[in-house]
């Protein structure tokens, strides 16, 4: 049997999670949908983020889409958290037409809810009063109930589906769906969703569910087949509300994990507790795996299966921290009472940051890591993504995924703060790229253990200038049998070819021509027979010092001839040309060498700085910037060398720049683009 599949629309692509199957019911007389599109449809945003994802050791930066409604007059808008996680930068698209840029105000993993508040000095002069959603009681709505999905499907222009409601509470069973997680977070432990079959897509998260008057009863989240799910308005709304007070939810937290009652003991209602944290508020309170709660302050608990833990959860999640939580449960079967006085429940999963120095993307320990890492104490560091030919991957022995960093040269790390000081303390320029050899220990499943490695500051550039020798300013090929013979040249060794002279050489000023066929240098052999003989000739010049005249004898037209030709000096390399790294927009410019301009076909007046790489999925590649990419200019300012990129770069930080605007040369053509600066104010 084909399994169902739930999809959680958060952005492009969609996420696969499990399955489920309900059957719709017969809908209920339809509402006018012009009560949703007026009241509405102005208030529906696109959301445009830039979402960091580890990858190699470092954070790559992605394109991703979602919807949101505005909710405040002050420009509060309400999404889904998966919308807003690892997220950097913000930009909206309001109804009018208009973007504007928005931060996060805060996000709640456990219900899957954000809120971003746009910033409304962008807004047109003359915009007025922002448009604003309204809730309604979504714990009215009942089956067969019509409703309108709004958003923005894969970021296109703001839509409406419409269908009814198939089931008004939905709880996601285990066993044939399984769980949601979100930043470590399992968020049906909370949500009840609302099933309905209004179609939604990915970039419709975050987006409302509307009733037939126009009120929002929910927030599209995920997908069931051809049904989606939406997050209870009222759940949505309250915890909104928290997080613009607050930035975050305050809820209270026990310490205990629960589950489904046995089925070898019936199909009574209650949860069984599976699990005690050790030193938690129940672990006080005296409460033991394999207890039965069957109420909590005196509200039984509801349901069976995943429905009763979640009434549970709930329950527990929605007292605050120092609050009495009173549990009556059966231990053997006698009934039992515990007072528990909660704490503070803390978030399951830091935030990812970036170590360049290191190579590695870690986080900070959070009470969920610690315990399911059996670690001994909060203190260190979380490595999660390392880059194999970088400092963690190529220490001895190699870091790894879960490693948890305890002490750098003997000095205990505390937390990723302290290890970016300790970093950083290794490092007192960084302008210079340096290395620095050093012991670091960490934990790997128990055991303590140390490597040696070598941290760095940046990604160093070796240039080794070498001793530039003489040099034919010409290109050449290899002279075939076949192209011997059909070009009626008797050269039993073969030759080269000219196929270009380089203007301005003394190549061209001995009257070298292209098609000339170089077949001896001073009585000595070009055998140049194969294509892979092509360097013969070269090193045969270098051979000579520069300054020297050598007797070259050539075929020319038919005709055999000798030609005095006197070698230059060699043009710098490629690889010994400055460059310069910009390692917070992650791309990579030089200066322009001989090559580039024979390669690209530059003309000798044109100047500008090339770029030489951009880093996968980071800020400059994202823009649009590519390899051999000539910039020639950087926010209005004509740039010729790269310390005039460095100072254009700098002014537009310094001035509050959203953008730095690179004019480029791409393959004969100019074009323009927008490098995102918001991230380098953080």
């Amino acid at each position: 049997m084909t399994r169902p599949t739930l999809r959680r629309f958060l952005s492009l692509p969609l996420s696969l999670m499990g399955a489920l199957r309900l059957a719709a019911l017969s809908p209920a007389p339809a509402p006018e949908p012009s009560k949703v599109l007026d009241s509405v449809f102005p208030a529906i945003v696109r959301i445009e983020a830039i979402r960091l994802m580890p990858n190699e050791g470092h954070l790559t930066k992605a394109w991703t889409a979602g919807s949101g409604a505005i909710f405040s007059s002050e420009g509060y808008v309400l999404t889904n958290c998966h919308v807003t996680e690892d997220v950097d930068t913000y930009r909206c698209y309001l109804f009018d037409g208009q973007h504007v840029d928005a931060r996060l105000v805060g996000q709640d993993p456990l219900t899957d809810i954000a809120v971003l508040k746009l910033d409304l000095t962008q807004l047109r002069s003359g915009t007025g009063k922002l448009p604003v959603v309204l809730f309604g009681d979504s714990d009215k709505i009942v089956p067969g109930e019509t409703v309108f999905a709004l958003g923005s499907p894969g970021f296109l222009e703001q839509s409406v589906t419409k269908g009814i409601v198939s089931n008004p509470s939905l709880v996601l069973p285990e066993r044939t769906v399984g769980k949601m997680f979100l930043r470590g977070e399992d968020v049906g432990m909370l949500v009840r969703w609302i099933l309905h079959d209004a179609s939604i897509f990915g970039g419709n998260s975050g987006g409302p569910l509307v009733d037939g008057n126009g009120y929002v009863i929910g927030v599209n989240e995920i997908g069931v087949f051809n049904l989606g799910g939406a997050i209870p308005g009222n759940l949505a709304h309250s915890v909104a509300e928290q997080l613009i007070t607050g930035g975050h939810v305050v809820r209270g937290w026990s310490g205990l994990t629960v589950q489904p009652r046995l089925e070898s003991e019936g199909s009574e209602t209650g949860v069984v507790v599976s699990d005690v944290q050790d030193a938690s508020p129940s672990s006080k309170a005296g409460l033991q795996p394999g207890d039965v709660i069957l109420a909590c302050d005196g509200v039984p608990i509801e349901g069976a299966q995943e429905a009763a833990i979640a009434h549970f959860y709930r329950m527990e999640t929605s007292k605050p921290p120092g609050s009495l939580f009173k549990v009556d449960y059966l231990r053997a079967g006698q009934p039992k009472t515990a007072v528990i006085t909660l704490e503070l429940r803390q978030p399951a999963q830091a935030d990812n940051e970036e170590l360049p120095e290191w190579g590695a993307v870690a986080r900070d320990l959070t009470p969920s890591v610690i315990r399911e890492e059996l670690l001994p104490d909060s203190s260190g560091v979380l490595l999660i993504n390392i880059r194999p030919g970088g400092p963690s991957g190529q220490a001895e022995p190699d870091l790894r995924f879960g490693d948890v960093i305890i002490a750098v040269a003997d000095k205990p790390v505390a937390d990723v703060a302290a290890l970016r000081r300790q970093t950083a303390a290794f490092f007192p320029d960084s302008e210079v790229a340096l290395t620095k050899p050093t012991i670091v220990t960490f934990r790997r499943d128990g055991a303590v253990l140390e490597a040696a490695i070598d941290l760095q500051n940046t990604n160093p550039h070796h240039i080794a200038p070498s001793v530039h020798k003489a040099w034919l300013g010409a290109d050449s090929q290899p002279l075939t049998p076949k192209l011997n013979k059909r070009l009626g040249i008797n050269s039993s060794d073969g030759g080269a070819r000219l196929t270009r002279i380089f203007p301005g050489t003394d190549a061209e000023k001995a009257g070298l021509k292209v098609g000339d066929v170089l077949v001896s240098m001073d009585g000595i052999s070009i055998a140049e027979r194969r294509a892979e003989d092509r360097q013969v000739l070269e090193r045969l010049v270098r051979q000579y010092k520069v300054g020297t005249t050598a007797q070259v004898h050539l075929w020319r037209d038919g005709k055999e001839m000798d030609v005095p030709v006197t070698f230059e000096v060699q043009p710098t390399p490629t690889a010994e040309m400055p460059l310069w790294e910009d390692e917070k927009l992650e791309f990579e410019v030089r200066e322009i060498a001989f090559d580039d301009r024979t390669r690209l076909q530059l003309d000798p007046a044109d100047t500008g700085v090339l770029v030489s790489t951009t880093t996968q999925a980071g800020w400059a590649e994202l823009a649009g910037l590519v390899g051999d990419d000539l910039i020639v200019a950087a926010n209005g300012s004509p740039v010729a060398t790269i310390e005039e990129l460095r100072k254009a770069r700098s002014e537009a930080i310094a001035a509050g720049k959203r953008w730095l605007v690179l004019k480029v040369r791409r393959r004969g053509e100019t074009l323009f683009v927008e490098i995102n600066l918001s991230h380098l104010k953080k």
